[in-house]
Formats: C-alpha cells, structure tokens, sequence
C-alpha cells in the first residue's frame, strides 16, 4: 500500500564524524523489499536523497531472498505483509545464511498496529520496526542508526579479534575491561522497540548494572533548566528518583557540568552539591547527545574500593553506550518536554483566563436581520484557535480548554442584545464526557444552539445522542463544517441536526462554480425534506450571498455581513 509521502526538501545530514553520515554511508549496500514498486522506489529516493548510493530494490520476495542469500546486504528494509512469501518467512530463510559475526540489520517495515505482531518481527530476527505511515526523515534516521550499529559491533569484533591472542596474558583488570567491550557491543546491537523513554532508559540502565563492578545506573533526561531522572537500576542516591524534577540548583550544576564533558564524581570529592552521598563510593557521567545539543546523561555508580580509577577506565565504553543511548532517546526526550511545555502553557492559559470571547452574527440572508451569534474564543497571545484546542487534546486537557471557555462565552454573552440566539461549538467528547456542559449551558439567558466540530471522529453515536439530550429539550443542534470535516454526512444523518453549516470551502466564489452550486441545491432540498435550516459560513462578497440567497440557503456569516468581536 502507498502509505508514504515524499517531502520535496532534501534531507538534512546527521551532524558529527559518524561514518554513517551522509558521506559515510555512500559505500553501504541497502536492499528494499517490497512487494509495492512504488513504495519500493519512494524508499529509495529518500535515502538517496541523504546520501546513500548503492541501493537494490525488490518485488518479488523469492527472486530478493535468492539474490540476498548469495550476497547479503549491509542493510535490509522488509515489509512484513507480502503476497506468495511474507515478510517471516522472509526472515527465516535469511537467518539461515547470515552468520553471528556478520550482523546485517533487518528493518521491517509494517501498518499492522497489533503489538504481537511487531515482538514476532523481532524474535525472528528484525532489529527494529517503523509502522506505516511514517515520516521519511525517521526512515533516514533509523537506516542510519542501524547501520551505525553494525558499525560498531564490527569495528568491536575486529578489535576483539585482534586482542583475542593476547587475553590469556593480560591481566585481571584487561580481562575485565574486555568483558565490558563484549557486554556493550551486545547491548548496542540489540533493537530498541520501546516507544517511551522510560522503556528505553530502563533497558540501558538493566544493561550497564549487567557489568562487572557496577552497582547502579541512572538516566537523566535534560530539558531547559530542568533535569529529570528517566529510569534507574540497583543503588544510584537519594537524590535520583525517577520521574521527578531534581531541584532547579542541583538540576543546573548537572546540566552544566555534564555539558563540559563526561566526568567522574566521588562523594568526598563531589562538585555537584546535592548529589554525593554514601549510598555508592562514586559515579561516572557521560553525557548524551542529539546533535551538538546535550540531551541528558548517562549515570553508571560503583561501591568498589579505588572507585575513581575503575570509572575512568570505563570512560571508554560509557561514552560509545552514551552516543547509542543518546540517538535513541532524543526524540522522545524533546517530545516529552514539548508535551511538558504545552500543558505548563495551557494551564497558565486556563488559570490566568488569557483569552476573550468573541462574537459573530447570524443574518438571515433574506432581510439582512441577525438572528443570532456564534460564540468564538481568542487567546491573547495571538495563537490560532484551533491550534490551541489541537494541542490541548494532545496533552489531556482539551475538556478543561472548552469548559473554561464555554463558560466565558456563556457569561459575556448577557450583554448580547436580546432575542438572537447563541451558538456555542463544543466537541462531541467534552458533550459525552463532561458532567458540567448542562450546568453552564443552563446559565445562558437565551435561546441556544450547541454546534458539534465536524472534524472530530465519533465512535458511539448512540451515546452522544443520549448526552445531547440530557443538555435540556430546548437546546438545538448544529452540524458545524458540513463539505469538509470527518464523515460529515453520516454526522448529519446519525444526530438529525436543526441546523447544517456549509464549510467556507464550499461558499468561497460560489457564484462561480456550477458543480458546487450543485451541491448546495442538493443539500438545501435535503434539508427541506429533514426539517434542517442551512448556515453558509465565510460569506465575504456580494455575489457569494446573492448565489446562496438563489439557492434557498436561509442564514449565513461572514466578513460581508459582520466580523467577529468582543462584546464591549
């Protein structure tokens, strides 16, 4: 299926010396499998576009698995859902020719939302997975992620290789070190699958605690000012608890020396207040990056006697851990805090009431006379609405958003004249969800009409239904966007509306579009025959609103018949 879209800008490198930047990866071989030619050939330009230059793509499943048997790729994209020979069995065949020691990474690619089918993908070989549709550039990031991977497990098998003859007469500390180097390599190759970062991180912390003279690992994710441990294994302080903030000095003695570099501290010689204590002998910090921007640390503690020297002879190995660390957790450490930074914003928004109702009226097109007005909502520091409400829904408070402003709506609208009614949009799940909806609404000293956005998915229409009448008998109904929303006309036909708005999509230059004036007639004759009265939203011309009038439509808004506007 044609599940991705091509971006017409070329795709930035990845900063640094990797040699799975842009330049690097010129000599690397990748192989795209896939039964769609077009997805196929999409996968391809994307990586070509960063930087890759040897690319083989399939489509056939049997003809790639014989080629790829006999000359295995440095990289393989594989969908799972193919006809003739699936995306498993494609896996299996390969598992069978591809050696411990050659290590060539399998990203399978998939739609398939089912959580057991992806761990199957991974028992079976794949080292990650990406569901459709996905973003090109993490198409990019992950080819290359992956191939740095192998990167390092070869350049560690080859340096293992050469230190193999000479591990009989090294001594304990050497042998130790080297079990370390095996141990890293290891967890470096395996697949990170986890979608949050606390999985992430609590898989590496379990990891490094694996190592000999480790007695604790932690963590620490760094946004703005603020440092919050992520995860923690064995014994890491007091100080480090999982998922709260670390105080603000403490959070900014640790950003700040972590962004210096990597560090060794022991708790008599502690120079980050706060942090020593006697829970362990010492720690050693390595920092993670994204880029040149530091994005949390990396924490591996130790009880044993000479601490230091045994962390500084892990500086080594904690800064490849960290780098690998760092590209996984990166997108979902600034995810986080922007999530974090949204509802922070939000709830001073709702808190400081930072935003002003503001009116548009509702004319009857026949005689000019407003009848009514719609309820809007402004935010004082300029940023659209619908952006507001999107980002609000995102991080949970997309309820408290609409209450808050309802209510405003509500109380500013006294000073409305008298005899027009009041249309207020609310979302079909604050309506279903929201026990307070009916109190407010009972508060409006006029007529009022309850406008569900068009653009919202509904699952249950039995249950809106249901809560639209517990709002009270004399409340009518409006079906906002109709022409440009979500499944407008099953919305118009399950919850048998009072009033139908046509989108501004389908008002703009009416008066010159026959196939759209068209439409319109055919609406207004549905409406005739349900009992519905038609809105026209977006009205900015003359000849827009002398078209619908020939059309029927009965009510209308827009610039043409008044702007919207707060009450004083």
């Amino acid at each position: 299926m044609g599940l991705i879209a091509p971006r017409p800008a070329p795709f930035e490198p990845l900063t640094g010396e990797s040699p799975a930047s842009a330049a690097g990866v010129a000599g690397l071989r990748v192989a795209i499998l896939d039964d769609q030619a077009a997805n196929a050939r999409l996968l391809a330009r994307f990586l070509q576009r960063a930087g890759f230059t040897r690319l083989d793509t399939y489509v056939d499943p049997r003809q790639a698995v014989l080629d790829l048997e006999r000359n295995l790729p440095d990289l393989l994209l594989l969908d799972l859902h193919m006809p003739g020979m699936n995306g498993f069995e494609v896996l299996a065949r390969l598992r069978g020719v591809i050696a411990p020691d050659d290590y060539v990474p399998i990203l399978v690619l998939t739609g398939d939302l089912d959580r057991t089918v992806r761990q199957r993908a991974l028992e079976a070989g794949a080292k990650d997975f990406l569901l459709k549709p996905f973003d090109p550039d993490e198409v990019v990031v992950r080819c290359r992620n992956l191939l740095e991977t192998r990167r390092l497990h070869l350049e560690l098998r080859r340096r293992n290789d050469a230190l193999a003859g000479e591990v009989v007469e090294r001594t304990s500390a050497l042998k130790d070190a080297l079990a370390e180097r095996l141990t890293i390599a290891s967890a470096l190759a395996s697949p990170r699958a986890q979608a949050d970062p606390e999985a992430v991180a609590a898989a590496l912390c379990t990891e490094l605690v694996g190592l000999s003279g480790i007695d604790g690992a932690a963590v620490v994710s760094f946004g703005g000012s603020i440092a919050t441990p992520l995860a923690s294994a064995g014994t890491v302080g007091r100080r480090l608890e999982v998922g709260h903030h670390l105080p603000r000095e403490l959070s900014a003695g640790l950003i700040e020396r972590t962004s210096a570099g990597p560090w060794v501290e022991e708790n008599e010689t502690s120079d980050v207040a706060g942090l020593g204590d006697t829970s362990v002998s010492g720690r050693l910090w390595a920092p993670m990056h994204a880029g040149s921007e530091v994005v949390g640390a990396l924490m591996a503690a130790s009880d044993l006697p000479l601490v230091g020297d045994r962390l500084v002879r892990m500086l080594p190995t904690m800064l490849e851990y960290a780098a690998v660390a760092g590209a996984n957790l990166a997108p979902g450490i600034a995810e986080r805090y922007r999530v974090d930074g949204l509802r922070e914003e939000l709830t001073g928004i709702i808190d400081q009431g930072a935003f002003t109702p503001f009116f548009q009226p509702i004319v009857d097109l026949a005689t000019g006379e407003i009848v009514g007005y719609e309820a809007l909502t402004r935010f004082r520091d300029g940023q659209r609405p619908d952006r507001r409400f999107a980002d609000a829904a995102l991080v949970g408070m997309g309820a408290a958003l609409e209450v808050v402003c309802l209510t405003a709506a509500v109380e500013a609208a006294r000073a409305l004249p008298g005899g027009r009614w009041l249309s207020v949009n609310i979302s079909p799940a604050v309506v279903t969800e929201s026990a307070e909806i009916a109190g407010i609404l009972a508060r409006a000293d006029r007529p009022l009409v309850v406008e569900l956005t068009e653009h919202v998915r509904v699952d249950d229409y039995s249950a809106l239904r249901a809560a639209l009448r517990a709002l009270g008998s004399d409340i009518r109904f409006a079906i906002d966007d109709a022409g440009a929303g979500f499944a407008n006309f099953r919305h118009i036909v399950e919850l048998d509306p009072d009033f139908v708005k046509l989108d501004i999509g389908l008002v703009r230059a009416i008066d010159t579009d026959p196939a759209r004036q068209a439409l319109i007639s055919g609406m207004d004759y549905f409406a005739t025959r349900t009992g519905c009265s038609l809105i026209a939203e977006g009205i900015e011309t003359l000849g827009e609103r002398d078209m619908l009038r020939s059309l029927a439509v009965p009510l209308g808004q827009g610039y043409l018949l008044g702007r919207p506007a707060a009450v004083h």
